[in-house]
């Protein structure tokens, strides 16, 4: 059977994202995180006293549901939560936050290099090129 998408690059981004994520959260799942969870606290272990609003910016996670999630973590002990200026909350990862993100990110990189192998060895120094060509953050 033919399928007309086929060569539709829009389908075929779609369809490897999703085989790929798929992919990653069933390695992130004894670790009790899922993708957004991991990116969440890897940005903060990244970047300690970050605020929960730039968090939410910098990963596209509107605040109601980062809302939730924040929570989730604190009451976890995997983030402590700060007064910043204002009404600002600033997040730092816990020891236990940071042993976890350690883990996370062995998973991150052991699927980017799954990803890699994936593509033919000649194109893969244009994989990143090409997908931020693609990519317009706003």
């Amino acid at each position: 059977m033919d399928n007309p998408l086929s060569n539709f690059p829009g389908y075929l981004l779609r369809r490897a994202s999703k085989s790929r994520m798929v992919q990653l959260s069933q390695h992130l799942e004894p670790l009790g995180v899922g993708i957004s969870e991991g990116s969440i606290l890897v940005l903060v272990g990244r970047n300690p006293g970050i605020s929960q609003a730039e968090c939410g910016r910098m990963l596209s996670i509107k605040r109601p549901n980062l809302n939730p999630i924040i929570r989730r973590f604190i009451d976890r002990d995997l983030i402590v939560s700060t007064k910043g200026q204002g009404r600002i909350q600033c997040l730092t990862l816990s020891e236990s936050g940071k042993a976890l993100v350690e883990r996370i990110m062995a998973e991150f990189e052991a699927q980017e290099a799954r990803i890699y192998e994936a593509v033919p060895e000649h194109l893969r120094d244009e994989l990143v090129p090409l997908l931020r060509a693609l990519w317009c953050p706003e």
